[in-house]
Parts: C-alpha cells; sequence; structure tokens
C-alpha cells in the first residue's frame, strides 16, 4: 500500500494506539539496511499476532547537531538527497511484488530545526506522516511563536510534534533538565496547536547520564491534562523496568536510536572478527599478529567461521553478509521493543 501520509489517516493511527495502550516506536534510520530492518520487524510481528497492516515508523533526523542523520546517509552528505532517497526506499518497499507492501509505513522527520532545516520541513511536509518541529533550543515565548506559525503554514498537511523542553546558552555546558510543568505543557499546546508534545519528564537525551532520571508522576500529571498525546525522546536514559509502562504514563510515541546503532555494530564487529580468515590473507593476518593486532588463534584453520585456506573470499568481503549482521541484529531489536509497547493489542478486535 502506499505510505501513511494523509493527515486524517495518521491521526487515526495515534487515535487507535492510544485507544489500545499502545506506544508506536519510532525507530531512526540512516542507511536503508535499518529502513528495511524496521519494516521487517512489523511484518514479523504481524505474522506472529496475525495483522498484516501493522503501523510501524521509520525516521530520520535532519541537520540536527546531535545526530545529523540525514548528513550521513550519502557520502556526499546532502541532507535533501538523503530525505529524498529514504522516501524512495520506502515507497519501493511498499511496491508491489514487496514482502512488506501491506504494512502501514508513517516516515516521519525527527528534530527539523527550523533555522536549519525550513527547506525539508516544508519541502516535504506532504510526503511524510509527521515531522517533529524542534524550536526547543529558543526561550519559551519564542518556541511557542515558532511552532505555532509552522502548525499554521501546514494545518492538515502533517501531523507535527512540538517540544516544550528549552536549553539555555546553546553550545555551552549550562542546559536545562527540570521538568516540563503541567502549565507549560498545557499553554505549549493550547497556543501552538502541535499534534504531539514531547515534554521534559528527566530523559531529555541532550543531557548527560548522571543528569537524567525519568518522572513517571509528572509525565502522568501531564498526560491527565493533555491526553494521551505524548512523545517520549531519551528512551535510553529510562530504567528497564519502566519502559513497557510508557503507554500506561500517556505516552503514544517512542523515539529509539542509539541501542539499534550499538546492537546492530556490535554484531557487525562480531561478524567481522569470526570472518578475518575469510577477509585477510595469511600473510596479512601474521602481520596483524606480529603487530599484537590480533591474536594468535585467528591462523588457525577452524578459528570462528574461517573457511580453508585463509585467504579472502568474495562472499565474505562484499556488503551482502556485513548487512545481514547488522539487519538481523537491528531487526530483533526492533521486534523487541514492538512486543514491549504492545503491538499484541492490535490483534484484538
Amino acid at each position: 500500500m502506499p505510505l501513511v501520509t494523509e493527515y486524517a489517516e495518521v491521526k487515526e493511527v495515534y487515535r487507535e494506539a492510544a485507544e489500545r495502550g499502545i506506544a508506536l516506536p519510532v525507530f531512526c534510520a540512516e542507511d536503508r539496511e535499518t529502513l528495511e530492518a524496521i519494516l521487517a520487524a512489523a511484518l514479523e510481528i504481524g505474522r506472529e499476532i496475525g495483522v498484516e497492516a501493522l503501523p510501524i515508523i521509520p525516521a530520520w533526523t535532519l541537520r540536527y547537531p546531535g545526530r545529523p542523520q540525514a548528513t550521513l546517509v550519502t557520502a556526499c552528505g546532502d541532507p535533501v538527497l538523503a530525505t529524498q532517497l529514504h522516501l524512495s526506499d520506502l515507497e519501493a518497499f511498499m511496491g508491489a511484488h514487496s514482502p512488506y507492501r501491506k504494512l502501514r509505513v508513517l516516515p516521519h522527520l525527527d528534530h527539523g530545526i527550523p533555522w536549519l532545516d525550513a527547506d525539508i520541513l516544508e519541502g516535504f511536509a506532504d510526503r511524510v506522516a509527521s515531522v517533529m518541529f524542534d524550536a526547543s533550543e529558543k526561550p519559551f515565548e519564542e518556541n511557542i511563536r515558532l511552532t505555532r506559525e509552522y502548525v499554521q503554514k501546514m494545518r492538515g498537511r502533517v501531523v507535527v510534534e512540538g517540544a516544550v523542553d528549552e536549553i539555555f546558552s546553546a553550545g555551552s555546558a549550562e542546559m536545562k533538565n527540570e521538568p516540563t510543568t503541567v502549565a507549560q505543557a498545557v499553554r505549549f499546546l493550547q497556543e501552538t496547536g502541535v499534534d504531539i508534545l514531547v515534554p521534559n519528564v528527566g530523559t531529555e537525551h541532550r543531557s548527560t547520564a548522571d543528569q537524567v532520571h525519568y518522572r513517571r508522576d509528572r509525565a502522568r500529571e501531564i498526560s491527565a491534562a493533555v491526553g494521551k498525546i505524548l512523545c517520549i525522546h531519551g528512551t535510553s536514559s529510562v530504567l528497564a523496568e519502566d519502559v513497557p509502562r510508557l503507554p500506561e504514563d500517556g505516552f503514544v510515541k517512542v523515539n529509539i536510536y542509539t541501542t539499534l546503532a550499538v546492537h546492530g555494530g556490535q554484531a557487525l564487529a562480531r561478524h567481522l572478527l569470526a570472518n578475518v580468515g575469510n577477509i585477510f590473507s595469511e600473510r596479512e593476518l601474521r602481520e596483524l599478529v606480529a603487530q599484537g593486532v590480533l591474536g594468535e588463534a585467528v591462523l588457525a584453520p577452524d578459528y570462528g567461521e574461517t573457511q580453508v585456506p585463509i585467504r579472502p573470499k568474495l562472499n565474505r568481503v562484499t556488503n551482502a553478509t556485513r548487512r545481514d549482521a547488522w539487519f538481523g541484529a537491528v531487526k530483533e531489536r526492533c521486534k523487541g521493543f514492538l512486543r514491549t509497547f504492545g503491538y499484541a493489542r492490535f490483534a484484538n478486535a
């Protein structure tokens, strides 16, 4: 089916999730392998629970200084080109011959900063399901003004997520990490008209680990006042026992990236270590052992996945096996989150 980008249809997906007590994980990607792993996770969970048209949200940041993913998709670093490529990949994955074609795919632009990303925020609004309009670096009043102006310009065209949080002295070590108050959240929602609200409940991912502490009580207070329209950023700083309870706390959207990169990167490293006998010649391996880079065990014919004789082998030096190592680890991590956030409830009549 086509990508889900029509405003009313996107709102209905969020309404359904909130009604069923499901949080929609938003998985960020900066490569095609991760995009497909996200879709494959939803496809496999859908088969488990007997629902073909599960909603799934792949996303990417733009020029966001914390992690400008759209500048990392291609070697040339063009974020507009990257956005075009991600969307064309997703459209192809929805094609008639794709195994993923029955999923409801809602592409999301994350951390769109108006003074950095106006070209993409405005130029691609009609091709995505939602955008995070991030003016949180500005003082509260200016944040409200900028967000309101964007919402008014895009009303009915794209679901808009806005961040209440504020950072002081951009570029310095001085940061706000005080929880958003209920009054701030209510005022921000009323004056901007955003569809999804990002409060600071102690998990802001731009803070260091020793500064964060998830405030479940505050999240619930805000949700009670504004509804189940909350999005949480900085999920990595939420305690494991609190993660499954995020839907109960009013979160209908949960942003996830770091853990995908860690699991994928580690799986890739393990794959490469197991295949050094299939990637290097015996002479090159001996040189690495002599340099102390590797241990002598790598020269054994039964080391790891070595296929004797020790030498480069086409099926190990090309991208496919590296892709599959990353893909498999990221897919399993995504499946774990889909289970954790209640996707099985989509099967309930």
